[in-house]
């Protein structure tokens, strides 16, 4: 194989100074200061390229000399020279490995201790589910646990705020969300359901958590810092967040809070806007356009965003609101929402204004 791939490239003179010049600047990025003044020639092009394709495609032996440096800092991140070199069978076996973890960490979830049963008796199951109101199911799935699976502290702007994310009943028991947090605590408010009052103690634990924060003024107002409490969510999650008020948010499934369920809603009067893990507004019922206002502008909305899903879009807005805070209210006023609401909507809400 790397016969043939040196025949074709170093064969060429174009490619070969080509390659000759991609690998003289990233070598000359390099700490290594045998790397970083190194002149390649011919031949030294053309053994190196043979032993990235043996290394890439192969199991390369080391050579003990400069080649192990050229070969080492072009892998990148690799511990030791053996260790991205893999046979198909190596890279299939380490994949189904991956896979293998990954699935203990799900099944982690549905242990014994974990589980939660819930029996529901219908005479008719498929109308019920026609019928929002009857189907009783979907109504508790779409209930929140009044026991945070996301907290962050954060201070911006000079301002000082807590964020505490609720799950809902199906958010909890999906593989988005770690073992861990379905506890005993957890388990016994669950059990309350059947009293008829779950959303009612869930509005009064809000308002609980809510109480006793502390505001902060910093003189420092061009930077973000925010501190997690406690986190239950797994990395690179799909999620819908609704937001109840500033500080409160329940996170469920990606499509869970669509226009059947939120009618269907014990907390439907409660859920203000909602918006998913790219940052897409799913409703609106604030219609407020101000980053320091609750709404799908509200700067908290992105540091959470941020936080749970490492946004660009984010870390974007964030930046704006700490260095160019004027401008991002400009924008947002002349801003018509034509195109769609949210920061996430970053081209079109800069370019209408420079366009007028």
């Amino acid at each position: 194989l790397h016969d043939n791939v040196a025949r074709v490239v170093i064969g060429n003179q174009v490619t070969a100074r080509i390659l000759q010049h991609i690998l003289l600047d990233k070598f000359r990025r390099s700490s290594n200061e045998s790397l970083s003044q190194t002149e390649l020639v011919d031949d030294t092009v053309n053994s190196l390229l043979r032993q990235i394709v043996t290394q890439k495609f192969e199991q390369r032996q080391p050579s003990r000399d400069i080649y192990d440096d050229y070969i080492r800092f072009l892998s990148g991140e690799q511990e030791s020279l053996m260790e991205i070199s893999y046979t198909k069978q190596q890279q299939k076996q380490k994949q189904n490995q991956k896979a293998k973890s990954q699935d203990n960490d799900t099944m982690d979830v549905f242990d014994k201790r974990h589980q939660w049963q819930y029996k529901w008796d219908t005479k008719d199951y498929f109308r019920d589910v026609r019928h929002g109101d009857s189907d009783k199911v979907r109504r508790i799935l779409s209930l929140p646990m009044p026991v945070p699976v996301f907290q962050l502290k954060y201070i911006i702007g000079g301002k000082t705020g807590v964020i505490n994310v609720y799950p809902t009943i199906q958010f909890l028991y999906s593989h988005h969300i770690k073992s861990e947090y379905i506890d005993k605590e957890v388990q016994a408010m669950l059990n309350s359901l059947e009293n008829g009052s779950f959303h009612t103690e869930f509005l009064k634990r809000v308002n609980k958590d809510c109480q006793g924060i502390q505001e902060i003024a910093t003189k420092d107002k061009t930077q973000c810092i925010s501190q997690e409490r406690r986190n239950c969510i797994r990395p690179n999650s799909h999620y819908s967040l609704v937001g109840i008020q500033p500080g409160v948010y329940v996170i469920g499934m990606k499509d869970q809070f669509n226009v059947h369920d939120r009618a269907t809603s014990p907390l439907s009067d409660h859920l203000k806007y909602g918006i998913d893990d790219v940052g897409f507004v799913l409703f609106d019922s604030t219609n407020t356009k101000d980053v320091d206002t609750f709404g799908p502008y509200f700067i908290e909305q992105y540091i959470l965003l941020d936080a749970l899903s490492k946004q660009e879009m984010a870390q974007n807005v964030i930046s704006y609101y700490c260095n160019h805070k004027e401008k991002l209210n400009k924008c947002l006023a002349n801003y018509d929402e034509r195109q769609g609401k949210g920061f996430i909507c970053w081209r079109f809400l800069f370019n209408q204004v420079s366009m007028k």
